[in-house]
């Protein structure tokens, strides 16, 4: 038994757990993974998942019936949708929907077998994380550049890598971009949002160390991600009187840090100026760009989406098709828009649907409020891509002051 100062937010981790959460985290973006590894890699995870599920009965026990039906659920949603593709476009592409069932069996599984501890896991296991990529960030400003395995863009040693060129003063951390490791950290944030200031009594230089890790991305889309999930934070969730002094406080250094940094609004105003000028079906690789590129395909088919393929998913674009595969224009993307093009609102109503699910015993308010800000950390790369934001649906966001006595 754990003893009663014992708290959810100052439990211990266990190796097993750490090792886990960094080879899940590993499948959601780290470059070593994605370079060297088969992209059969989600197909033999969710294979031995279930494998050992259906085989081991420790590991059974741990996944509780109702996430499996919320998990069936999904895999249905995705089926149905599938099909219904088929019938409009004649053809779609089974390994690319066999590929992502596994991504959302791999992302559902590891969440639904850490259960309530998933949060303090995850936390735990970024924190150490982001222990070594900023000292090595800083290490690499200093010598200019860490030997290791190439990849498309830079090097990497599995814990760490960045990209050369100018890109080389932003911290990528354990991922493939500087705004992939905000945008995880951005997550992270999130999925505290109930306990944000408790998080940070119990836990200070740990805290410090991710925020110091976040700001060295020097992210467009991880800073205003952070920084809107904190302003939402001590508007609905902050439970003090010192809210209402924090708030607007909060919002003047948000104005003045945005118009300070050329990345935010001069980049944003820039960007915006540019989609102006598009029209109607043409192809930017900026984020608001690529919103309103997505629009297109949204209008198009708004409630089955355009499937996974590029040959449906970019059908009136076959000279786009080609000039992205040959690297002739940047392959951008927003998270968010392009989720709602690939599948349509008829999944993204159930994804929302499974998540309040499995949240009864949270209130309405803060059920619509996660939602709503995972949409806004989406606005700055394609995370529904990985396994850790499809799974979302059955994480659940346990009460601070819940302790947990059962050590995983």
């Amino acid at each position: 038994m754990m003893s009663e100062n014992k708290t959810y937010l100052n439990m211990e981790v266990s190796k097993h757990e750490y090792l886990i959460m960094l080879y899940f985290l590993s499948l959601c973006g780290n470059v070593f993974f994605e370079t060297y590894l088969p992209t059969t890699i989600y197909v033999i995870t969710a294979l031995l998942f279930i494998m050992l599920y259906i085989f081991n009965s420790k590991i059974k026990c741990r996944i509780k019936k109702y996430d499996w039906n919320n998990i069936l659920i999904m895999i249905t949603i995705f089926i149905l949708l599938f099909f219904a593709q088929y019938v409009v476009f004649g053809w779609n592409t089974v390994p690319g929907i066999i590929n992502h069932i596994c991504k959302f069996i791999v992302g559902a599984g590891f969440i639904s077998y850490l259960g309530d501890r998933f949060r303090i896991v995850f936390f735990k296991t970024i924190y150490y994380i982001c222990l070594v990529a900023l000292p090595l960030w800083i290490l690499q400003q200093t010598i200019g550049g860490i030997n290791g395995l190439s990849w498309s863009l830079g090097k990497t040693i599995w814990i760490y890598c960045y990209r050369t060129g100018g890109d080389i003063v932003r911290n990528c951390g354990f991922f493939w971009e500087p705004g992939a490791m905000g945008g995880y950290i951005a997550l992270l944030t999130l999925i505290f949002f109930n306990d944000l200031t408790e998080l940070y009594k119990n836990n200070k230089f740990k805290c410090l160390i991710i925020i110091a890790t976040l700001l060295s991305t020097q992210s467009t889309g991880a800073y205003m991600s952070f920084g809107t999930i904190l302003i939402v934070y001590l508007a609905v969730s902050m439970r003090s009187r010192w809210k209402y002094v924090l708030l607007p406080m909060c919002v003047c250094a948000a104005y003045f840090v945005y118009n300070s940094l050329d990345f935010l609004s001069d980049k944003v105003d820039s960007q915006n100026e540019s989609t102006q000028d598009l029209v109607w079906g043409e192809y930017s690789s900026t984020r608001s760009g690529t919103l309103y590129f997505d629009l297109y395909y949204i209008v198009k088919h708004p409630f089955i989406g355009n499937g996974l393929h590029e040959r449906t998913r970019l059908a009136d674009h076959p000279v786009l098709v080609q000039m992205l595969s040959q690297g002739e224009v940047a392959a951008a993307g927003n998270g968010f828009s392009d989720t709602v093009a690939k599948w349509g609102l008829i999944y993204c109503f159930v994804y929302g649907w499974v998540f309040f699910r499995s949240n009864k015993e949270l209130d309405a308010k803060r059920k619509f409020f996660f939602l709503l800000l995972i949409c806004v950390i989406l606005q700055g790369e394609a995370f529904m891509n990985f396994p850790l934001f499809l799974g979302i649906p059955l994480l659940r966001i346990v009460n601070d002051k819940k302790i947990i006595n059962n050590k995983r």
